[in-house]
């Protein structure tokens, strides 16, 4: 197995739960802003297993965890939401 950060899987499953309860842009352009900001605003947790990864998944459920989480990825759905970049599709 390669080595993965699990924080970029739950950071996605996170923003995708989060717009869908928004209405703002959602192409891939603002989707991936919205990623990026969140990821940079997290600390990483690489493994390079199926157990390392599982137990990285049961770990981010933890109460402040996933706190964090979640405040991090509203934060860049507002910010990227409130000025998305040039090449969003939307401004197209």
């Amino acid at each position: 197995m390669d080595v993965i950060n699990v924080m970029e899987d739950i950071v996605r499953e996170r923003l995708e739960l989060q717009l869908s309860e928004v209405d703002c842009c959602k192409c891939e352009v603002c989707k991936g802003d919205m990623m990026a900001m969140a990821l940079n605003a997290l600390k990483p947790k690489y493994v390079n297993s199926k157990k390392g990864e599982l137990f990285s998944k049961i770990d981010s459920t933890k109460y402040q965890n996933a706190i964090d989480i979640d405040v991090a990825v509203s934060r860049a759905v507002v910010v990227v939401s409130s000025s998305p970049s040039a090449s969003c599709k939307s401004k197209q």
